[in-house]
């Protein structure tokens, strides 16, 4: 298993995740994230399914549902049950809908022998960044034969990431910037045209004036999307350093 750099950032080659949910539009949703990312994932639709694969597929990191028999029937915990009871050697997140204290109690206490149940325990709707940083820290740590050096690694590309978006952010937004100045002035100077007489000319500089700040308005999309790279790059590196201690 080895690093790999990609468009989504930085992720584990290699790895082969096992996706256990009953909701086919999130699980693959979030299957095609995890493909994006360069994971191998099988997936599973009910406990059944999990377990069967769970014990028979060479499984890195399973991903479970707590809930795979009924959402609606708040004594399922089927997936809690079955990382309790199958590969105990593999690490496990526990995503759910309903949170609870027990629940997370339940999943995150040690065990005599293997791993706790859950090395991690998700909300769905924390999003797809929080399931990207809640892999690569379960990967990182409790696959890699070297853990420390491979947190470590993680960090520091991490850190790379985050400089990189946070170097596009400023310049996408002095660019926006000027394009907004220039697409202003422009706009004026038609105006102005217009108004003494050189109706063509003055048009025509009106024109070319909002096409510079409609590209100016596609800039602020970019800066956006950096912004948001910076926040999920910073958002994973806290996390990764709150497990460190």
């Amino acid at each position: 298993m080895s690093f790999m750099k990609n468009q989504g950032g930085f992720a584990m080659t290699k790895a082969t995740i096992l996706f256990a949910d009953n909701h086919p539009d999130f699980s693959k949703a979030r299957v095609e994230m995890l493909e994006a990312e360069e994971y191998h994932v099988i997936v599973a639709t009910n406990p059944t399914e999990a377990r069967r694969l769970l014990q028979k597929n060479n499984i890195d990191l399973a991903i479970l549902d707590i809930r795979l028999l009924d959402d609606d029937d708040e004594k399922d915990t089927s997936g809690l049950t079955i990382a309790k009871e199958v590969a105990p050697s593999v690490p496990k997140i526990i995503l759910t809908d309903y949170p609870s204290v027990d629940a997370v109690r339940e999943a995150l206490k040690p065990q005599l022998h293997g791993l706790p149940p859950a090395v991690d325990f998700l909300e769905k709707k924390a999003g797809p960044e929080a399931m990207i940083a809640s892999v690569r820290r379960s990967i990182a740590v409790n696959v890699e034969k070297n853990p420390e050096k491979a947190v470590l690694d993680l960090s520091e590309q991490l850190e790379k990431d985050y400089d990189e978006a946070r170097r596009q952010a400023v310049f996408i937004h002095r660019v926006r910037l000027v394009l907004i100045v220039i697409g202003s002035v422009v706009i004026m100077s038609g105006a102005i045209g217009v108004i003494m007489g050189q109706t063509a000319a003055g048009i025509l500089g009106v024109v070319s004036g909002a096409v510079v700040e409609a590209l100016a308005g596609l800039f602020s999309r970019f800066s956006e999307e950096a912004n948001k790279r910076m926040d999920r790059y910073h958002k994973e590196l806290l996390e990764l350093y709150k497990k460190q201690k």
